[in-house]
């Protein structure tokens, strides 16, 4: 895709607002973000040296009817790849690693499927989540296998203050009906926060093109619409034992219905999901420089299919984390054991069902003057494949002010899915997980309600698992820039993202299937008073849809609009369209995507 639609969406969005940013003022921000993801610890946002991108509460609900997937779209860094639509099956590419190189954490607790490998997104309602932290670039040092890419960790809502009520409800395009209510606050050391959701939409046909349908599943597809129906609740706990001692619980349970084509023109498929993640913890201030945690989380990933006979694939996962914080008089130590279980069922006869893996973390982290640091070692014992040792090392160096240049290099590894290694006619249980090597510079700078980065990065993988029967011969290469900026000022906010990379197979110089080498994303807000107004463009370069550079698939940029009026200090209105310009394009080959889509609600949300 040639660069000029990105360099125009560029000019044409940025320069009406140029005033606006040329009276930017310094004042320092009220209070420092805080992260966890990026360090397994809490962290302002500006002492991290990782690549690191926080989604708030106020930008969930700018969204509106929005699912996960297309949110994640819409953030630097990341690609995302649905089959059709709300609720069916999304691949998300972090910084041009393969679908299977994210791990999806819900509340700390592991999300996804060990026999595809994927993270569960399709399933998780926007309405139920407080915040999404997102770690780009290797991981493997704090969080073991999967976290090649990076790591997605979602927040469920907590509680505090009065018991407050909030709710919401709202239509759309394709008969799309959504509605929330839920119920938080705290009273004396009780704090609790519960809600409910139920989302619903007729769909479209996710068959772009009948006869390219047919290369792809082997059969035509129905040409009926493929809807969604999705209902899930979420419920946190926690308790105040005494001062610097707590203990909670966060339970995520849902379930939905999906329709899609496959089978024949006459066939009705579809697929009952559900979606668990359930967990408990012990928090304790042993003194007043350690802090301790003993966390235990239990996850389901749960698909039965009927397209048209019956098959079912289920991955449930166990965990166990003892972490402890340790502040030193340099720095801050981090060290964790784990202790993780994978279990299998399904229709499928695989030889064998269950895996374990034992894992021990190391981390140290700090601040002296101008000059930050982060280092990480972690070593899993993996019942199939024995230990493991993955490493990181990040050195920050602030020479000005308002400016840090930070770089860091680490390791990762990615165990093979259930299905790479036993799944018949397919799997090799002679595998090795793949390893990646990743080496990474970054220029950050921040001022008042402005902030901008610049990061480069060279991610190599070796042992890649390809081929059918899948063997580990590839090797990939990606690398790449990221430059993000953003602005708050006044009624005015900004956010920006443009990545260009080099995904490329190196044992045969294609480009790495389904990876663009060029993404602009871009999002503008004028909120003044009690109006609020914006619009985001998203803009994709060329793909490729096959492994081998088969099934070219053209760039494309679509653009969305979003509007929101408080009606008093509870009550507001929101209102979004989607695919204003009603672009016709796909993300997957052979699937189609919705065009332009239009949806209103209303909020009750106590101040």
């Amino acid at each position: 895709m040639s660069s000029r639609p990105i360099a125009a969406a560029l000019a044409a969005l940025f320069v009406p607002l140029a005033p606006a940013i040329a009276a930017v003022a310094t004042e320092a921000a009220d209070s420092p973000v805080v992260i966890v993801t990026a360090t397994r610890v809490p962290t302002r946002i500006n002492e991290v040296i990782a690549d690191v991108a926080l989604i708030d509460r106020a930008t969930i609900e700018q969204a509106g009817p929005t699912t996960l997937p297309e949110l994640l779209a819409r953030q630097p860094g990341l690609y995302v790849v649905d089959n059709g639509g709300r609720g069916k099956t999304a691949s998300v590419f972090m910084r041009g690693t393969a679908s299977t190189h994210a791990l999806l954490l819900v509340d700390g607790v592991p999300l996804g499927s060990a026999t595809t490998a994927q993270p569960s997104l399709h399933n998780l309602p926007l309405s139920q989540i407080e915040r999404i932290e997102i770690l780009r670039g290797p991981a493997s040092s704090l969080y073991g296998s999967d976290a090649v890419g990076g790591v997605i960790q979602i927040f469920t809502k907590r509680g505090e203050g009065p018991a407050r009520v909030n709710a919401y409800a709202g239509i759309g395009s394709h008969d799309t009906r959504e509605a929330q209510a839920g119920i938080s606050g705290s009273s004396g050391a009780l704090s609790y926060s519960f809600s409910a959701s139920h989302h619903t939409t007729g769909g479209f046909n996710v068959a772009s093109d009948p006869q390219r349908f047919n290369i792809v599943n082997f059969s035509l597809p129905n040409p009926d619409d493929d809807g969604y129906r999705n209902t899930l609740v979420t419920g946190r706990v926690v308790y105040a034992i005494a001062k610097g001692h707590e203990i909670g619980a966060t339970v995520l349970e849902g379930k939905s219905r999906n329709w899609f084509d496959r089978g024949g023109p006459t066939v009705d498929a579809y697929n009952n999901d559900k979606t668990r993640a359930h967990g408990a913890f012990l928090r304790n201030r042993v003194n007043d420089v350690w802090k301790s945690e003993l966390r235990w989380g239990s996850s389901e990933d749960w698909s039965e299919s009927f397209a048209p006979g019956r098959s079912l694939f289920a991955t449930t996962q166990t965990q166990w984390t003892w972490q402890n914080d340790i502040r030193l008089p340099v720095g801050n130590l981090m060290f964790a054991f784990e202790n993780t279980e994978q279990s299998v069922d399904s229709t499928t006869k695989y030889t064998v069902k269950r895996r374990e893996v034992d894992a021990a973390v190391l981390g140290y982290q700090g601040n002296v003057g101008a000059h930050s640091w982060q280092a990480a070692l972690r070593r899993d014992d993996n019942s199939q494949f024995g230990a493991r040792t993955t490493g990181s090392l990040g050195y920050g160096y602030r020479f000005a002010t308002d400016w840090q240049v930070r770089a860091a290099v680490g390791t990762a590894f990615k165990a093979p899915s259930f299905n790479q290694l036993y799944y018949p006619g397919f799997g090799n249980d002679a595998l090795k997980p793949e390893k990646a090597r990743n080496r990474e510079i970054g220029l950050h700078w921040l001022q008042g309600g402005q902030h901008a980065s610049a990061t480069w990065f060279d991610n190599r993988i070796t042992d890649l698992i390809e081929g059918f029967p899948v063997t580990n011969t590839g090797k990939a290469r990606i690398k790449g820039a990221s430059l993000a900026y953003g602005l708050f000022y006044g009624a005015w906010s900004i956010d920006a993202g443009l990545d260009l990379m080099r995904p490329i197979n190196e044992a045969t110089g294609d480009r790495l299937q389904r990876r663009p080498a060029e993404m602009l994303k871009l999002a503008v807000t004028y909120a003044p008073g009690d109006w609020k107004i914006g619009g985001e463009t998203n803009t994709i370069g060329r793909r490729y849809d096959t492994t081998t550079e088969g099934r070219p698939m053209h760039g494309y940029g679509v653009a969305n609009l979003f509007a929101g009026k408080a009606l008093d200090k509870e009550w507001s209105l929101e209102g979004r369209i989607n695919n204003l310009f009603d672009r016709v394009y796909e993300n997957a080959w052979a699937y189609a995507v919705p065009g332009r889509e239009i949806f209103i609600g209303l909020r009750y949300q106590p101040k």
